[in-house]
Order: C-alpha cells, then sequence, then structure tokens
C-alpha cells in the first residue's frame, strides 16, 4: 500500500466524524434558536393578550381590538386570542367583523356553545331568524366549559326571549314547555318560568309554576302575586283573592297586589254565575252590573256630548239600550224573570266591551266586567 493510500485511509473515517460532529453541533444549535424563538413568540404573545384583555375588562374594547390582533401575529392558532378578539369586535360595535370572526371559530369548534350564541344574537339582531334559530339550537346542545347545564338553559331562555320579540307566542311556548320540563327545584327559576308562560297567554302553566314555587318557599311574594294573576286570568276568583290576601301578608305595602285583590274581590260580588247563589243574589249581581255600565255610559256621554260620527255612535247606541233596559231593571222583576236577569247582564258585559275603547279610564268594577267578559269568551 503506498503512503497515499494509506494516508487517505486513515483520514476519511476522522473526516465523517469531524463532518458529523458538526452537524450536530449546528442542529443543536437551530434547535435551540428555534426554542428561544417560539418561546419568545409565545411570551409576546401572552403580553399582548394580558394588555388586551386588561382594556376589554376596563370597557376599552377599540384598545384591545389592536392589542388582541398583535398577539394573534405572535399566536396566530391561539384560541383565546381569538374568541377575545372576537368579543372586542362584538363590544365595538363592529358586527359585520365579529360575525366574520364567530364564524371562522365555528368553522373549527362548530359545537362551541358560546361561539354558537354569540352567531345566534348576531343573527337576531340581523332579524334574521332562521339562522339564528339554527345558532340558538346550537348553543343549547352545545359544547360548554362553565356550567353546561345552566348555560344551555340560558340560551334556552334567550331562543324564548326572541321569539317573544318577534310575536311568535306558539314558537315561544313550545321552547319554554321543552325548558320547563327539566328544571331543577329551584323557586326562583319556577318563577322565571312562570313569568314566561304568562306572557306567552299559557295561565295554567303559569299557575302551576307559581303554586311549586309557593310550596317550597310560602313566603315568596313574587310566587304569591304571580299565582294569584294566573287564578285571574283563569277565572278562578276565589283562588286569585287568596293568593293575594296572603301576597299582602308578606308585603302590606304592595299597591299592587292591593289593587288586585280589590279587583278579585269585585268579580265575585259581581258574578251572577257564581255556583252556588240564589235566584235573589244572582238578580242583585245583574242588577248592580246594569248601574256601573249606567254610571259610566251617562259620565262618558257628558265628556263626548259634542262629539259626533263612528267614535260617538257606540256610546249613543248603548245608552239607548240601557234607557229601553231601565224601566225593567229592578230586583224583585229580576227575582221574578231569571231570564231576563241573565239577558240583563249580558247586556251589560256587551256594553261594557263595546264602550272600552270610547271612554278611556275605568274604575275598578267597571275593570272586573270586562274580566267577566274575557271569562264569558273564553268559555
Amino acid at each position: 500500500m503506498s503512503f497515499l493510500t494509506r494516508n487517505m485511509v486513515i483520514r476519511e473515517p476522522l473526516l465523517i466524524s469531524l463532518l458529523a460532529l458538526t452537524a450536530v453541533v449546528f442542529f443543536g444549535f437551530t434547535r435551540g434558536y428555534s426554542h428561544a424563538y417560539d418561546t419568545r413568540r409565545y411570551q409576546l404573545g401572552r403580553q399582548w393578550l394580558e394588555r388586551a384583555q386588561t382594556d376589554l375588562n376596563a370597557n376599552r374594547p377599540t384598545g384591545a381590538i389592536e392589542e388582541f390582533r398583535t398577539a394573534l401575529v405572535y399566536t396566530p392558532q391561539n384560541w383565546e386570542c381569538r374568541m377575545g378578539l372576537a368579543e372586542a369586535l362584538l363590544r365595538a360595535g363592529q358586527y359585520r367583523g365579529a360575525q366574520q370572526y364567530f364564524s371562522s371559530l365555528w368553522q373549527t369548534q362548530p359545537q362551541n356553545g358560546t361561539v354558537n350564541l354569540e352567531l345566534a344574537r348576531l343573527a337576531a339582531r340581523e332579524n334574521n331568524s332562521q339562522q339564528a334559530e339554527r345558532y340558538y339550537s346550537g348553543a343549547i346542545f352545545g359544547d360548554w366549559t362553565d356550567s353546561p347545564e345552566e348555560s344551555r338553559r340560558e340560551a334556552a331562555f334567550e331562543l324564548v326571549d326572541f321569539y317573544l320579540q318577534r310575536l311568535d307566542l306558539r314558537q315561544a311556548e313550545s321552547q319554554l314547555i321543552t325548558v320547563s320540563g327539566n328544571l331543577p327545584d329551584d323557586p326562583a327559576l319556577q318563577i322565571r318560568v312562570a313569568d314566561l308562560f304568562m306572557r306567552v297567554k299559557d295561565y295554567q302553566r303559569a299557575l302551576d309554576f307559581y303554586k311549586r314555587a309557593a310550596r317550597q318557599q310560602p313566603d315568596n311574594f313574587a310566587a304569591l302575586l304571580g299565582a294569584g294573576k294566573a287564578a285571574l286570568q283563569l277565572g278562578d276568583y276565589r283562588m286569585a283573592e287568596s293568593y293575594f290576601a296572603r301576597g299582602l301578608h308578606e308585603d302590606n305595602s304592595s299597591e299592587e297586589a292591593r289593587h288586585q285583590r280589590e279587583l278579585a274581590q269585585s268579580i265575585l260580588q259581581l258574578d251572577p254565575l257564581e255556583h252556588g247563589i240564589n235566584s235573589t243574589e244572582k238578580a242583585r249581581r245583574s242588577l248592580r252590573s246594569f248601574q256601573i255600565v249606567g254610571e259610566r255610559l251617562n259620565s262618558c256621554g257628558q265628556k263626548l256630548n259634542s262629539s259626533s260620527g263612528p267614535t260617538a255612535s257606540p256610546l249613543a247606541a248603548s245608552l239607548d239600550k240601557w234607557n229601553q233596559w231601565k224601566p225593567n231593571a229592578n230586583l224583585a222583576a229580576l227575582v221574578r224573570n231569571p231570564d231576563q236577569a241573565d239577558n240583563l247582564f249580558d247586556f251589560s258585559l256587551q256594553a261594557e266591551q263595546s264602550i272600552q275603547s270610547i271612554c278611556g279610564q275605568s274604575s275598578r268594577e267597571d275593570d272586573a266586567l270586562l274580566a267577566l267578559v274575557r271569562k264569558r269568551s273564553a268559555e
């Protein structure tokens, strides 16, 4: 073997070892540099995120927007940053930008309850009922990090409010029935549900939930007052009067409870169809209703004495009929002829209803007659 050949045999492994060592050194340096770079980017992203959150919590959304965007330069996939920016845009009134950002978040996590809820609110703001219903449904059945059951229930309540704002009582009632079917034994929640059932005119379900709350908390004024109002709407005036009396026992300063109790008492004193009363009491109540209507007709007629045309016409017609009834409207005649008492009461209800829009403010007894009109219509 020549000297040159022998020298190459010795140097080649050494050269390879040096190259390998150099590669390892450079790899370690690159990796360390990359790690340091990523760490620095993460630190800067966190710093800007904290600044943005501070501004957002201080209700400075405009400044927070730029800070969230800067944070995203360093941590572009950070979910917290992206959510924060979407919320900041929303608070700043940049609804289109917020909608676009929440939509991009939805593409990443379509089951996220918070994202669905915000998109539902934005769709509702634009009166896009189809999209609003879709996203509210996503929020109701979506994933929530904190208090999932409560969050889903609140989303359902928002959907009920959305329907109520659109005067869609049927859909609101349907959603409310679903929500109420899985309600915990919490009087505050039961009263809240009952109040909503009152708004959709489902008075029986409202009464049921007010009663549940009152059974758990017998001194709960809101439950007692609500139960009285629901019973009043259902035509159970004795139950209504009882609940209003209990409410006044808990809060004697409530003018609303006092007024409602007096109204229930007036209705009980005027209703000739109450079960168990004799023919004399029935005639007396019919006669009193006739007198109340007469007082209102004459008082209203004096105020509109100079009027003519469509406004005065119903009033004049009712007053003429009242004067025709007057000669035979006495207790003795009505006791002898129970059918006449029924007809007189029917006239009183019709007259009270027909002049309601003309004569304006009514007395408590007029309100009692109008309540009996509603009960008669419901029956």
